[in-house]
């Protein structure tokens, strides 16, 4: 977790800028939790998971907080901090060659998917994060499939797979294997990055 004390570069602070949030600050529910963020993180994260085995199963109270409150909450922040640490450096690069972040299922199996990081920088503006064809190692997409289908999630953008084999063609190190189910300069840092190219653009799908 060293990476948390190197300071931001100067670029992504200013591309951070960039990014078009208006959505999110229509959103009531984002909305609430941001204005209600220090009594609901606290309730949320910490009280309620140590008070449920504590009060249902009749765990000791200490049991309850050190393993189910602050166990639980360090072992998932460092396994989310896996995704900017380790899959940036072990793991095989099928997108993108010329990019540090790699395909890695451990971090994926940790986190739920998220360790595909060499195909969510070639593609940042894919949902999915992946190109996989099942959930088994992106349970993240299943869980957002899922409200997509009782329409809580929509205007899903993916990626054409003939782009990905392109992209994979021209830029990968020749380890993507066919059959999954579904050297650019400048990092792409989402939808409306202006280094985002037409054909990009036109090859995206949309759900």
């Amino acid at each position: 977790m060293g990476w948390l004390l190197v300071r931001k570069h100067p670029d992504v602070k200013l591309r951070g800028r960039t990014v078009d949030m208006s959505d999110l600050d229509k959103d009531w529910v984002v909305m609430f939790q941001m204005k209600y963020y220090l009594i609901l993180m606290p309730v949320c994260c910490f009280l309620i998971p140590a008070l449920i085995p504590w009060y249902f199963f009749n765990e000791t109270w200490s049991n309850s907080w050190y393993v189910s409150a602050m166990l639980r909450y360090t072992l998932s922040l460092h396994f989310t901090w896996l995704v900017n640490s380790a899959a940036h450096i072990w793991g095989v690069k099928p997108y993108d060659k010329n990019i540090s972040p790699t395909e890695n299922p451990s971090v994926s199996v940790l986190t739920f998917g998220e360790g595909w990081h060499n195909y969510h920088h070639t593609f940042p503006w894919d949902y999915k994060a992946a190109e996989l064809g099942n959930y088994s190692l992106n349970l993240t997409t299943g869980v957002i499939d899922m409200f997509a289908r009782i329409g809580w999630a929509y205007d899903l953008k993916t990626t054409d797979p003939e782009l990905i084999r392109k992209r994979s063609t021209r830029t990968g190190d020749g380890t993507r294997q066919e059959g999954h189910g579904h050297s650019h300069e400048n990092q792409l840092y989402g939808w409306n990055d202006k280094d985002m190219t037409i054909e990009d653009r036109m090859m995206a799908k949309i759900k």
